[in-house]
């Protein structure tokens, strides 16, 4: 007896072990995020620039490194890589846990190890990625990230609702610790691998040029290259740098608490769960209609929660903001990890990071300083109106490269192009 097609990554136990094992981890990730955040707020007396900071500080590391990063887990053992990026996470968790717990704590220090954990996450995001098609194999990637994504969001799901719990309990340093122990579900998981069973693709040559070579690819495909800048911009506008408004929402707007702020975020992890397992029920190359669509909805919701009234009405509003968020998310990441060579996905993989995670790092302190000024529900309502206009963009970019390739630099066309060219004639057919 077969799993449903939806699961049927879980059938390979490589897999199997990393998806369990990273479900734990991340319930963990997302206690400390809300813990994290909640802490900002008590420190600096609800100051947005203050919670946008801790969350630039988190991403912004991805966009230095990300480069250099990608290059390097194209040339090393990716199992390895997440065995060492996750150690040192659990031991930020620790550190901090221990900082709160002696009620020594600044904001300062909070900044300080927000970035620390940034650096290790810009090591450990391209690596996490790009073993998935290792693990799986090419038949399998788009039910693989998708039920990676369903993973993320499920614990997005319950962790910020259990940490909202627990901080009105036993304070914050107990999920700082909950998450440095939740760290020890991907490591067990990870040694549990069977090495004789990853499908290992070639390693590239050390080298000069081996940084840009991933640039290089994104530049000779223009599609690839409009999808991973419309992924930037949505990065932007989207659920990352949603989280630094929404406890404004919960405390200035709707007046709940930390139980209150924990249930909206897992709202917009309800959406984002549902999207991600619509999406790992898919199978095949991703239409760019589908990823622009999924932008120019995702922007429209969220103008449309701005308006809510009520706190019921915004968080349904935000059930559905995650759902599109998440959708446009997997089908790009798809869409990346598909066409890269496979000599290259770490370093493409990286560039796609670095854009859209890049986008959320920017976005967090913006949004943050929008909040203050003008409020947080207008806040969100300028960053549905840039999703719009991103969508928009990249519409029209696409029509204009396919109409105009050599004016766009290819006089012949890629073979992502062409992959790309052959999936919409069968649409449009």
């Amino acid at each position: 007896m077969t799993s449903p097609r939806m699961f049927r990554s879980l059938q390979i136990r490589n897999y199997r072990n990393f998806f369990w094992g990273g479900t734990i981890s991340n319930i963990g990730v997302w206690m400390q995020r809300t813990a994290q955040a909640w802490a900002v707020v008590v420190l600096s007396n609800g100051d947005g620039l203050a919670l946008g900071l801790a969350t630039f500080l988190q991403f912004f590391p991805t966009v230095i490194l990300g480069l250099a990063t990608g290059a390097l887990v194209d040339r090393v053992d990716k199992v390895r890589v997440l065995v060492v990026t996750q150690g040192l996470v659990g031991l930020g968790s620790v550190v901090m846990a221990v900082l709160d717990g002696l009620g020594i704590l600044t904001l300062v220090q909070v900044w300080v190890l927000a970035g620390a954990m940034g650096i290790v996450t810009a090591f450990d995001v391209p690596a996490r990625q790009a073993v998935v098609s290792e693990l799986v194999g090419p038949d399998r990637v788009v039910n693989a990230i998708g039920l990676n994504s369903a993973s993320f969001n499920a614990a997005r799901l319950i962790g910020p609702a259990l940490a909202g719990l627990l901080i009105g309990v036993a304070g914050t340093p107990l999920i700082f610790a909950l998450h440095a122990a939740s760290s020890a579900g991907i490591l067990i998981a990870l040694f549990r691998i069977d090495r004789s069973e990853v499908r290992r693709v070639p390693r590239s040559p050390m080298g000069r040029g081996q940084l840009i070579a991933g640039l290089r690819q994104v530049a000779g495909d223009p599609l690839l290259a409009t999808l991973i800048v419309l992924a930037g911009v949505i990065g932007i506008a989207g659920a990352n740098s949603l989280q630094v408004v929404l406890p404004l929402v919960a405390t200035e707007v709707f007046g709940v608490g930390a139980l209150g702020f924990g249930l909206v975020t897992s709202c917009l992890a309800v959406g984002g769960l549902t999207g991600a397992l619509v999406a790992a029920s898919t199978s095949g190359m991703p239409r760019f209609r589908w990823v622009i669509g999924a932008a120019a909805a995702l922007g429209g919701c969220l103008v449309i929660a701005s308006f809510m009234p009520i706190l019921i009405a915004f968080g349904i509003a935000l059930i559905c903001c995650g759902g599109l968020f998440m959708s446009f998310a997997v089908l790009a990441n798809t869409s990346v990890q598909l066409t890269a060579e496979p000599a290259l996905r770490g370093r493409v993989v990286a560039v796609y990071l670095t854009s859209f995670l890049g986008g959320g790092a920017l976005g967090a302190p913006l949004l943050g300083m929008l909040a203050e000024r003008v409020g947080p529900m207008r806040a969100i309502a300028l960053a549905g109106t840039l999703g719009l206009f991103a969508a928009g963009g990249g519409a029209i970019a696409i029509t204009f490269v396919r109409k105009h390739p050599k004016l766009a630099g290819n006089s012949r066309p890629t073979r992502n192009e062409i992959v790309y060219r052959r999936d919409t004639e069968m649409v449009d057919r």
